[in-house]
């Protein structure tokens, strides 16, 4: 079970890799301003929006590449069954607050406002982190194993609401650019 979903976890970091290609496309045409922008670049709301999204996908793809492999690294680690529970929830919960946090302060060091998909993503983190802690509870300190499926479906839903808030940028430009061609063409 845990091979089918890393599988799907593998088919949703492909997701991420092709929006993060739409970012790159776009960073290649403003000339690195993404990451290294300065104040006035912002000069209104849609800039803001796309600062924002860019490094909300930034962030998400990096740290999901990076929380799916501590994620296998502490499932194969040999230890006590209840110190393995806790050691692998408390740091899935603390790697998605880093995320969080890394993400407030890429926002503070840029200069930008919270997109509507920055705040959903940050939303589904939390959510997450909540999950975490509720498996942590029931599974490390009562032995209790029975919200198994309610934190696999809901990890699952947050992954996949995320995803498509970091979608909607890039679908939403990908299609503007297709109706100025239409109405350059007629």
């Amino acid at each position: 079970m845990n091979e089918i979903v890393y599988g799907f976890g593998w088919g949703l970091k492909g997701i991420e890799l092709l929006i993060l290609l739409f970012w790159v496309h776009k960073f290649s045409k403003m000339r690195r301003k993404l990451f290294f922008g300065v104040k006035k670049d912002l000069a209104s709301v849609q800039h803001h929006e796309l600062y924002s999204c860019f490094l909300t996908a930034f962030c998400f793809l990096i740290f999901h590449l990076i929380s799916s492999e501590l994620e296998q690294f502490l499932v194969a680690l040999e230890m006590d069954k209840v110190e393995h529970i806790k050691l692998f929830y408390t740091s899935m919960a603390i790697m998605h607050f880093s995320f969080i946090l890394t993400l407030f302060c890429l926002h503070l060091v840029r200069g930008c406002t919270f997109s509507s998909t920055a705040r959903i993503c940050v939303y589904t983190r939390i959510i997450y982190i909540m999950l975490l802690g509720m498996e942590l509870i029931s599974r490390g300190y009562y032995d209790y194993h029975d919200l198994g499926m309610v934190y696999i479906v809901g990890a699952w839903l947050c992954n996949f609401v995320a995803i498509a808030a970091l979608a909607t940028y890039p679908i939403r430009s990908i299609k503007e650019q297709f109706k100025q061609k239409r109405a350059a063409a007629s």
